[in-house]
């Protein structure tokens, strides 16, 4: 992944902010933003997606405050089940060199994050994103005894993705523009099945680097009892939960991505194991026929006989793919 030095950048960093009925939260999330203490240019896309609470007047009283940069676009219908989601039309008008997400109910907790990261890529044109480490906290912004499965290694890679750890929660991840980068397919970002930060990390992973910083930079905001969150909204569907496993092997197939594809099938190989042996969705029957589609099933078995041995059986703990690191190297 390289730098195209030809192009006179309107922004360094583009700073997206999807937000529905945060009116509890919204102000801090901006706030965290206006403290940033950086050399760069950024600007603040606020996208308001038809909240019906008072999350529009909110944003109507922090622009008469006059912060630079700050645009706040109001929805004239919520965009959620719309071919152009809000976070997606957010990042459609991104002009930045550098892009960044912050959901409208989490915040930034250090003033120098986007500075260590916009300076981390500058220097490293190979890296295609940087993520650092979160705080956990509860909707009154107190921190929990919680950790988020974000990646605690310097360079995060295929084995961590099948592990299902992430490089970094949402607001944690500063990338290069899409924008800039007309090789990347985005057709898996734009499709409509969720959860999106797992998308955009298959889709950087595919096409370069990603750099974690062993620092708390970030606080993400854990309510499942209410909300419009993901965590609070979601509930196991085997059919979905299949099926966004098929979407990464198609994806996988059409940029040609050999090891992508290797987790995505192995991903799918797991999500039937999951159904079978811990949700009980599957007969025996149906388990074994869902397994046989799997292109990978004998590699797969010997090493999840290890994995459930050690992690499932002997922990008691829940089902957790884990790939083993062999098939993982190139040939």
């Amino acid at each position: 992944m390289h730098d195209n030095n030809d192009i006179n950048y309107p922004v360094m960093l583009s700073i997206c902010v999807p937000t529905y009925n945060h009116e509890k939260y919204i102000r801090q999330a901006l706030e965290s933003v206006f403290m940033q203490e950086t050399q760069y240019s950024y600007e603040i896309l606020v996208g308001e997606d038809k909240s019906t609470d008072n999350t529009k007047q909110i944003l109507q009283d922090i622009e008469k405050e006059n912060h630079p940069g700050l645009k706040v676009f109001y929805r004239e219908v919520n965009l959620n089940n719309t071919d152009c989601r809000n976070s997606i039309d957010l990042m459609d008008r991104a002009r930045g060199k550098y892009l960044i997400f912050l959901e409208g109910d989490d915040y930034w907790t250090d003033a120098d994050k986007i500075e260590n990261q916009i300076i981390f890529l500058e220097k490293n044109p190979d890296y295609i994103a940087v993520a650092h480490n979160c705080t956990v906290v509860n909707e009154y912004s107190e921190e929990l005894n919680e950790q988020y499965q974000e990646c605690h290694d310097e360079e995060y890679t295929w084995e961590h993705y099948a592990c299902e750890i992430l490089p970094g929660q949402t607001a944690s991840v500063l990338m290069r523009n899409f924008k800039y980068l007309p090789d990347v397919d985005l057709s898996l970002i734009r499709s409509k099945r969720m959860p999106g930060d797992r998308k955009s990390y298959f889709t950087l992973l595919s096409y370069g680097r990603i750099h974690c910083i062993q620092k708390k930079m970030s606080a993400y905001r854990h309510v499942t009892s209410s909300g419009e969150s993901w965590s609070a909204k979601y509930k196991y569907d085997y059919e979905d939960t299949k099926n966004w496993h098929i979407e990464l092997l198609d994806f996988s197939k059409k940029i040609k991505n050999q090891k992508a594809y290797l987790i995505a099938d192995y991903l799918l190989y797991a999500a039937v194991r999951q159904a079978f042996l811990v949700h009980h969705k599957l007969s025996l029957i149906d388990y074994n026929t869902e397994i046989r589609k799997v292109d990978h099933c004998f590699l797969c078995s010997r090493i999840m006989f290890k994995r459930d041995f050690n992690r499932y059986i002997l922990k008691k703990k829940v089902f957790f793919p884990k790939v083993h690191y062999e098939i993982l190297k190139d040939d």
